[in-house]
């Protein structure tokens, strides 16, 4: 037989559910109001980035603090990392503007992307929207690369050196032949193919250590000699610079360009094969090269500091970009599953730097960077600091983990 419930207690119940439900309605609202009275997460970017260290909330409604930290009227999208999708869009950002934007965000990985007007877009890392309470989410799971990986890379990183080794043999023998002939213009003319074959390689003078001494010898500065440019520690590209473009004296270069042409001939496959061994630590110091070159050039060759007369440092520019193309091609299978975007961006954001230094070609000639108008340097420098921006990523993604 049921047992009945008496009707006081029964009131009581439900009194007590409806002060219950009453409190967490109220607990509820009070959460709601604290979610929308929290500060907005602040976003912010420049000429060169796009909100650098920016964190995904968790999902649902959130509100961003867009602010234009550059000089140039800005377009902001927020937008799906995996489709391009675009989840929000802020037109018109004035230079020193705040703008607030609310979105309601699912779980995924979502970018922003930032327009200056007249610059290269740039955009940020992506960040996860987790699918669980955890702030930030974990993520995936990156797996660490392993020394082996990377030894087909680096084999086919060889072949493309020795390939690009014979044809530089040949244009400074070429070089050397003008200079014999006593033709100073045809000597100039020689010079900057040789040298960009060089950079193509990867530029190195020594800094990173991918070839060694022998790469101080063959594209060293004068920089840090106790005797400047008169000092016999300079030798290379650059000596032969000086004599041709500062000094016009082909005596002084004839001697200089067999220097650099007996240095030159030690780039073969067995002297490569030394300076690039397959050990971990030359594997990983290797994946450097994919940020490094393009950060050479910025130190180097955007400053004017390697230029020694020839004025075309914006030509070296675009060799190093070719070497950059390189090292990443060879690295893509690596790269892909670890920041799937990043190869995409990184493509378009060098051929911004290639379409920025084109500025400085002009009828058949490089402009010095020391003579570019502000604006075309303004560009250059913006589009190759947003690639190194992205780049700077990859060393630590290809970071080689236990075998």
């Amino acid at each position: 037989m049921r047992r009945l419930v008496a009707p006081v207690a029964v009131a009581a119940v439900v009194v007590a559910a409806a002060a219950a439900a009453a409190g967490a309605r109220a607990v509820s609202a009070a959460g709601a109001r604290a979610v929308s009275a929290a500060a907005p997460e602040r976003i912010t970017f420049g000429v060169v980035t796009c909100a650098p260290g920016w964190r995904a909330p968790n999902p649902g409604r959130a509100r961003f603090a867009v602010a234009n930290q550059s000089r140039q009227r800005a377009t902001v999208y927020l937008y799906h990392a995996d489709s391009g999708a675009i989840v929000a869009t802020l037109r018109g950002v004035r230079p020193g503007a705040v703008r607030v934007v609310a979105v309601r965000l699912r779980p995924g990985p979502y970018a922003w992307a930032c327009d200056l007007d007249g610059f290269p877009r740039h955009t940020s890392d992506s960040a996860i929207v987790p699918a669980h309470p955890q702030v930030g989410g974990s993520g995936p799971r990156v797996v660490p690369v392993q020394a082996g990986q990377l030894v087909g890379p680096m084999l086919t990183y060889r072949r493309y050196v020795d390939g690009l080794a014979v044809t530089l043999r040949a244009q400074v023998a070429t070089l050397r032949a003008a200079i014999a002939a006593g033709d100073l213009a045809s000597a100039e003319a020689a010079w900057l193919p040789a040298h960009l074959t060089w950079l193509a390689i990867g530029q190195d003078d020594g800094a990173y250590g991918a070839f060694g001494e022998l790469g101080r010898e063959i594209d060293g500065t004068a920089a840090g000699l106790v005797r400047g440019v008169d000092d016999p520690g300079f030798t290379g590209f650059h000596r032969v610079e000086l004599d041709l473009w500062s000094r016009g004296d082909l005596g002084a270069a004839s001697a200089d360009a067999a220097e650099l042409a007996a240095v030159v001939g030690r780039l073969s496959g067995s002297r490569i094969a030394i300076d690039l061994s397959l050990g971990a630590a030359s594997l990983s110091a290797w994946t450097l090269r994919s940020h490094e070159v393009l950060e050479d050039a910025l130190r180097d060759s955007l400053t004017g500091d390697d230029d020694y007369g020839s004025g075309t440092d914006l030509a070296s520019v675009t060799a190093d970009v070719a070497a950059t193309r390189e090292v990443l091609h060879l690295l893509a299978p690596l790269i892909a599953p670890r920041a799937p975007y990043l190869l995409g961006t990184a493509a378009a954001q060098l051929r911004a730097l290639d379409a920025a230094t084109s500025a400085g070609h002009v009828d058949g000639r490089w402009i010095a960077v020391t003579a570019l108008p502000t604006s075309t340097r303004e560009r250059v420098n913006a589009a190759i600091g947003a690639a190194l921006e992205t780049l700077a990523r990859v060393p630590d993604l290809l970071a080689l983990g236990n075998t």
